[in-house]
C-alpha cells in the first residue's frame, strides 16, 4: 500500500444497493495488521467513501507509532454515509509511504462489518404509499 490514491493500494467497490441508494450507517472492525519497520501500525487506514470520492477514514492502529503486528477491535462507530449509486468504495492506503511502490503494511486477516440501510428509489415509495392509502381507505369502509 501506498499513499491515499496511488495507483497501486487496493481499492474495491462493493454494490449494496442494487443501484439504488444507500445509508451507511456504521462501520465495525476486527483485524490483524502488519507494519512493517519503518512503518507504523498507525499509518495503516482504509478509506470508506462513495464512487464520488467523499466519505471516511477508519485508521485502526491509531497511537500505534511503532512496526509489528497487532489486532484491532472496535466499532461500530457511526457516520452515516450516502452512497448515491449504492456503491462503497474502500481504498486500502497507508500516511506515510516508506517504500514508494513497495509495500508498507498488510491487512493480513479480520475484517470490516458495516451496518446500511437500502433507501427505496422513488416510483417504489410512491408505490408503498399507495398501497398504504388503500389499506386506509379499506379499513374505514369497515
Amino acid at each position: 500500500m501506498d499513499e491515499y490514491g496511488d495507483p497501486d493500494n487496493v481499492v474495491h467497490l462493493v454494490d449494496l444497493g442494487g443501484e439504488n441508494p444507500v445509508t451507511v450507517n456504521s462501520v465495525a472492525w476486527d483485524v490483524d495488521l502488519f507494519a512493517d519497520s519503518p512503518s507504523y501500525l498507525s499509518e495503516i487506514s482504509v478509506a470508506i467513501m462513495h464512487t464520488g470520492l467523499s466519505g471516511f477514514t477508519l485508521t485502526p492502529g491509531t497511537g500505534d507509532n511503532f512496526p509489528g503486528s497487532d489486532t484491532y477491535t472496535g466499532g461500530p462507530d457511526a457516520f452515516g454515509l450516502v452512497l448515491p449509486d449504492g456503491f462503497l468504495r474502500l481504498e486500502f492506503f497507508e500516511w506515510y509511504d516508506d517504500y514508494i511502490n513497495d509495500w508498507d503494511g498488510v491487512w493480513e486477516d479480520g475484517g470490516l462489518t458495516f451496518d446500511y440501510t437500502v433507501v427505496p428509489e422513488p416510483a417504489s415509495m410512491i408505490a408503498l404509499g399507495a398501497g398504504f392509502a388503500a389499506v386506509m381507505a379499506r379499513r374505514r369502509r369497515k
